[in-house]
C-alpha cells in the first residue's frame, strides 16, 4: 500500500481543541505512523476563537514537533497548516499575511465553513487563483448543501478547489442516505483527499487506514491510493497537482480508464 497522507490532523499541543500537550500530540503522531501515514498537517485553527494562532505561532509550534519526530526517529514528515475558518476577512487576512497556507507553500489553502452557516466559496476562489492559490474544501462531507448540489460541488471543482474529507465518514457512515451520497462523491470523482480530522488519542483518533480500505472498496485500490497517498502527498508539499474533471453521471472515469 502506498504510505498514506493525512491532509487534516491537528497535531500543534496547546493551541487549539487538538492535542493538549506535546505528548499526545507525539502519541497521534506514532498513531498515525501505525495507519500508514507517512505525511500529516501539523495543524491548528486559525479563527476568532484562537485569536493568538498566527502563521508564525503555527510555523514555530510545528518545526518543534519536526525535530521531536526527527529526534525520535519517527517516520512522519508534518507541514505546518492552519485550518482557516472563512468570513468576510478572508481575502484580505491572507493578502496580509496572517494566514498559513498548506505547508506553508503558499499555493493551498484549507478552509472551513462557519459556525452553523453555509458559504460559497467560489467568490473566494477566484480571487486566489490569479494569486496561484487554491482552495482545500475541510471536511467536505459535512456540508450537506455541498453533499447534496452535484452540479455546486463540481462547480467548485471546475473553480480549482479540492474536497477533501474525513476518513471515519468513509469507513462508519452514520446512515444509509449519507453513505450513499459519500459512495456517489467517491465514485463520481468528487473526493480528492482524505484526512483523519483527529484530534487526540482519546477523543477523534487520527485514523486513516479504515477510511482507506472502504474508499478501496468503492473506487479500486489504484484510485484510492491516489486520493489518500500521492494527491495528498503532493498537495502538503506544495506542488502542482491537476485532477481529472467530475463525472456525476453514468459510468466513472477511473473506471473507464483503468477498469477498476
Amino acid at each position: 500500500m502506498m504510505p498514506l497522507a493525512d491532509t487534516h490532523v491537528h497535531l500543534l499541543a496547546g493551541l487549539d481543541d487538538g492535542p493538549p500537550t506535546p505528548d499526545t500530540a507525539l502519541a497521534m503522531c506514532r498513531m498515525l505512523v501505525s495507519e500508514g501515514a507517512r505525511h500529516a498537517t501539523a495543524l491548528a485553527h486559525q479563527n476568532a476563537d484562537y485569536p493568538e494562532n498566527t502563521a508564525d505561532r503555527l510555523r514555530a509550534s510545528a518545526a518543534a514537533l519536526a525535530a521531536v519526530l526527527a529526534e525520535k526517529k519517527i517516520p512522519l514528515a508534518v507541514h505546518a497548516t492552519g485550518e482557516v475558518m472563512l468570513s468576510p476577512d478572508t481575502l484580505s487576512d491572507w493578502r496580509a499575511g496572517k494566514l498559513l497556507s498548506i505547508g506553508d507553500h503558499r499555493r493551498w489553502l484549507l478552509v472551513e465553513m462557519p459556525h452553523d452557516a453555509f458559504v460559497d466559496v467560489l467568490p473566494l476562489a477566484e480571487a486566489l487563483r490569479p494569486e496561484g492559490v487554491r482552495l482545500v474544501v475541510a471536511h467536505a462531507e459535512r456540508y450537506d448543501p455541498l453533499l447534496d448540489d452535484l452540479a455546486l460541488a463540481q462547480k467548485w471543482i471546475e473553480a480549482g478547489c479540492l474536497l477533501q474529507v474525513t476518513a471515519r465518514a468513509i469507513a462508519e457512515p452514520w446512515e444509509p442516505g449519507f453513505e450513499r451520497a459519500l459512495k456517489k462523491w467517491a465514485q463520481g470523482g468528487f473526493i480528492h483527499l482524505l484526512g483523519s480530522d483527529g484530534h487526540g488519542i482519546d477523543r477523534r483518533r487520527p485514523a486513516l487506514a479504515a477510511g482507506f480500505n472502504r474508499l478501496a472498496k468503492w473506487v479500486g485500490k489504484r484510485h484510492a491510493a491516489r486520493i489518500a497517498g500521492e494527491w495528498g502527498r503532493a498537495v502538503l508539499e506544495g506542488e502542482p497537482l491537476t485532477v481529472p474533471p467530475p463525472r456525476p453521471e453514468g459510468r466513472s472515469w477511473f473506471s473507464r480508464l483503468f477498469g477498476d
